[in-house]
């Protein structure tokens, strides 16, 4: 009975593992395209410099959504899957803290633009662009919510509304020659439909119930202080993934760099899967594993099938990229083709990646992910000031995937104790 029990409860996993993947594929399959088409409009119109100047702005505006992760859902979803009820009040504290957090990064980030940005229409764009942090961010904890009860429809559904609706914005100012501040201010418009739904979604799952109500500081300081231990973490890892283009846009001419950002935007989609799916697999399965005698296997089964939907972006990359490059973006950029396959494969990295950052936050090991990223950031960025003389804006994925090999291998003693100690505690009787 208990072995039929067991083995229904790893076929359900399974069966919701599967089922969240399909919405957040279908979700990153239709950003992609349409991030793909907007890209595409924006480089045709405004040529590399122009698309360089998007792409920075990108870059900043990821970066303040994570400084804006005070209470993340990586530390949240974890303790939310075992919650089963005071939702209500755990999402208007944490929202209202995320909403704090998100207030501050954004202004920290236009003071950056106004001190660090020299040229006056990449400035423009990126501040334009940094006024979507609270209205994008607070707002995770809401689809938090709903991946830990299996549920990523009604995310996927206000997500995609706003794609749509950037999309034709963007659309709408090519077509009547907008000056370059409307195009960006499409970011911040599909940022407010998104953050709309989501709101009303939340309300309707929790009918009769006013957010604003539960609102304490008491229980705001509690959620800080379980989420602030993930907090460098997540910076640190925020701030990597775009480290390549903040540093190397000082040191490359404003055409060059337009050609290796407008790839690397779509090696960042790509790698965006990696997180979605990563959470999905952790949510409904690996999580579930943690305290039994198979988490260890389990681990390994996510590493190689991250691992394998990796590999897929780099033979896609491998042998579409040169089509797909200058079917969006014209036959100005088949120079950037190269940039495209060296990201890609960087990425594949990403994607194994993604499973043991799963299992150092479910085994409760901030300290251990900060330390990874850190050592990550810090051999990159050695690597980029070595190495950039040589290989030019190469040395991008080549620093890159340089830090990330070099975090596995400072954690890989502490991470294996932490592994092999769960499984003694959960092996006695």
């Amino acid at each position: 009975m208990t072995l039929s029990a067991s083995a229904t409860a790893r076929h359900s996993g399974r069966r919701d593992a599967a089922r969240n993947m399909a919405w957040l594929l279908g979700d990153k399959a239709l950003a992609l395209l349409i991030g793909l088409g907007v890209q595409g409009l924006i480089a045709r119109h405004l040529g590399p410099v122009g698309s360089g100047h998007f792409a920075y702005a990108a870059a900043l505006l990821q970066v303040g959504l994570g400084l804006s992760l005070v209470c993340a859902g990586v530390a949240l979803l974890p303790r939310f899957c075992r919650m089963q009820a005071a939702f209500p009040g755990a999402i208007a504290n944490i929202f209202a803290l995320r909403f704090l957090a998100s207030l501050i990064a954004m202004a920290a980030m236009m003071l950056f633009c106004g001190a660090m940005v020299g040229d006056p229409q990449r400035r423009q764009v990126s501040m334009i662009l940094l006024l979507a942090v609270p209205l994008i961010e607070p707002f995770y904890v809401i689809a938090t919510y709903w991946l830990s009860r299996n549920h990523n429809r009604p995310t996927v559904v206000a997500r995609s509304c706003g794609l749509v609706l950037r999309a034709i914005t963007v659309v709408v100012c090519v077509y009547l020659g907008a000056p370059v501040w409307a195009i960006a201010g499409a970011w911040v418009l599909e940022s407010a439909v998104n953050a709309s739904l989501q709101a009303y979604q939340a309300r309707k799952a929790f009918p009769n119930r006013r957010f604003a109500r539960f609102v304490r500081w008491s229980r705001m300081a509690r959620y800080f202080s379980f989420g602030i231990r993930f907090v460098s973490a997540l910076w640190l890892s925020q701030l990597f993934l775009r480290l390549d283009r903040l540093v190397l846009a000082n040191w490359m001419e404003p055409l060059e760099f337009g050609l290796y950002a407008a790839p690397m935007q779509l090696v960042e989609v790509w790698t965006q899967v990696a997180y979605l799916v990563g959470t999905s697999i952790g949510t409904a399965y690996l999580y579930r594993q943690m305290r039994e005698r198979t988490a260890v296997n389990a681990f390994l089964t996510a590493v190689a099938a991250m691992t394998a939907i990796g590999l897929v972006g780099l033979l896609g990359a491998w042998l579409l990229g040169p089509t797909v490059l200058r079917a969006v973006y014209g036959a100005g950029f088949d120079r950037s083709a190269p940039y495209l396959l060296a990201g890609a494969g960087f990425a594949t990295l990403l994607f194994a990646d993604q499973a043991i950052d799963m299992l150092i936050t479910g085994l409760d090991l901030p300290r251990l992910l900060a330390a990874k990223w850190l050592i990550a950031v810090v051999v990159a960025v050695a690597v980029f000031f070595a190495g950039f003389p040589r290989f030019g804006a190469f040395v991008g994925p080549i620093g890159m995937s340089c830090g990330v090999v070099a975090g596995w291998l400072g954690l890989l003693v502490p991470l294996a104790r932490s592994v092999n100690g769960g499984r003694d505690a959960a092996s006695t009787p």
